[in-house]
C-alpha cells in the first residue's frame, strides 16, 4: 500500500478547492492511504471525510523557522510516506519534505526551491486563466492517471448539525426558521465590498421580512458589531461566537449565503447551499480563479472602466439594489417552489 501525503496548509477556501483531488485519488486508487497535512485552524473542517485516512495539523501554515521545519520533517519521516504533493508552495514545506526523505516529492517547477522536489510540474498558477481547482488537478495528473474531476463536497456531521441548531436556537432563530447568512469580512484575502454595504443589504432583507444571520471571526467581531448592531431583531449577530464546525453547520442550514471571496462562500458550495458572491475584477482574485465551482451561485463584480488601478474603489461601486433584488427574488421563488411541492 502506497502512503500519500497531500499538503494544503493555507486558508479554508484553498483547502476546500483541494479536497476533490483527494476524493478522486481515493476513488481511482482505493488502496492508496491518503493523509492530508492542513493548518490547525482548518483541520476541523475535515471531520467526516471518509476518503482521508489521516489528517495531520500544524500550527503555522508556512513554518516560521528551521526548528519548526526540522520538527515537521521528523514527524513525517516517522510516518514513512512514499509520496507527497505540495499544493501550497512554500520553501519551508518543500524543505521539510526533502529532510523527511520522502522518495517522491511532487510540486511546481518554477520556484527557486523547486530543486527540493523531484517530480516537478510545469505549472504557472498566477496568470494561468485557470480555476484553482483545475490547477490542483493538473499538479497530480502527471503521476496519477484516470482521475475523474469532481466539485467540492464536504460532510456536515450529525454532531455539527446539532451544535449549529443549538447555537441558532440560543440566538433567537427558531428550529424551522429560514435565514440568509451574511459573512461580510474576509481577513484581507481579497478586496472587499465595504462592510457598510453588507449592513445595508441586511437591513433591506430584514425589511422584506427575512431573517439574517451575520458571521465573522473573533478578530472581526468588534467591527461587525459596530456596523450591524442597530439593525433590529431580524438580524442576528454571531460574529466571533462560532468555531469552524459550527459555522459549517450554520451555513448548511441557511437558505442562502452572501460573502466575498473568502472561505464561507466555498463552504456554502461544498455543503450545497446557494451562494451570492461579491468579487473583485482582478484576474488573480476574480471568480475565474477563485469562484465557487458549479452553478449554485450568483456572482457580482464591478464593471472595469476608469478605476485607475483602485480595486477598492471599484468594489464600493457595486450597488446594493441588484444584489438585494436578486436575493429577494430568489428567496421568493424558493418559497413558491416549496409550497407547490407540499
Amino acid at each position: 500500500m502506497n502512503r500519500l501525503l497531500l499538503i494544503r496548509t493555507d486558508a479554508v477556501g484553498d483547502l476546500i478547492l483541494t479536497l476533490p483531488v483527494a476524493r478522486s485519488l481515493k476513488a481511482a486508487y482505493p488502496d492508496l492511504e491518503i493523509t492530508l497535512l492542513a493548518a490547525k485552524y482548518t483541520a476541523p473542517l475535515l471531520a467526516g471525510e471518509a476518503y482521508l485516512d489521516n489528517v495531520v495539523a500544524i500550527s503555522n501554515r508556512s513554518l516560521e523557522n528551521l526548528n519548526e521545519v526540522n520538527a515537521l520533517a521528523r514527524d513525517l519521516r516517522r510516518m514513512n510516506f512514499d509520496e507527497a504533493v505540495l499544493f501550497y508552495p512554500r520553501m519551508s514545506l518543500a524543505l521539510a519534505l526533502y529532510l523527511a526523505k520522502i522518495p517522491i516529492r511532487i510540486g511546481t517547477s518554477r520556484r527557486a526551491y523547486s530543486f527540493l522536489l523531484n517530480r516537478r510540474v510545469r505549472l504557472h498558477r498566477k496568470d494561468s486563466g485557470k480555476h484553482e481547482l483545475d490547477l490542483n488537478y493538473e499538479l497530480v495528473e502527471g503521476c496519477y492517471s484516470n482521475l475523474k474531476r469532481l466539485e467540492p463536497q464536504i460532510t456536515v456531521t450529525p454532531d455539527e448539525q446539532v451544535n449549529a441548531h443549538r447555537m441558532l436556537a440560543q440566538s433567537g432563530v427558531e428550529e424551522d426558521e429560514a435565514y440568509v447568512l451574511i459573512h461580510p469580512l474576509s481577513h484581507g484575502s481579497a478586496p472587499n465590498w465595504p462592510i457598510g454595504r453588507y449592513a445595508e443589504l441586511a437591513s433591506k432583507l430584514a425589511g422584506a421580512g427575512h431573517k439574517v444571520v451575520v458571521t465573522g471571526s473573533s478578530l472581526e467581531s468588534s467591527d461587525i458589531a459596530g456596523v450591524f448592531g442597530e439593525l433590529g431583531s431580524r438580524v442576528v449577530n454571531l460574529a466571533g461566537r462560532t468555531d469552524l464546525p459550527q459555522l459549517k453547520g450554520i451555513i448548511k442550514r441557511a437558505r442562502l449565503v452572501v460573502s466575498g471571496s473568502t472561505g464561507p462562500i466555498h463552504i456554502a458550495g461544498a455543503v450545497g447551499t446557494f451562494a451570492v458572491g461579491i468579487y473583485p475584477p482582478e484576474s488573480t482574485l476574480s471568480p475565474v480563479r477563485w469562484g465557487p465551482p458549479g452553478s449554485a451561485n450568483k456572482l457580482f463584480l464591478p464593471s472595469v472602466d476608469d478605476s485607475k488601478g483602485d480595486v477598492n474603489a471599484l468594489m464600493a461601486r457595486i450597488a446594493i439594489e441588484p444584489v438585494a433584488e436578486f436575493i429577494i427574488s430568489r428567496l421568493s421563488a424558493d418559497t413558491k417552489s416549496k409550497a407547490s411541492s407540499e
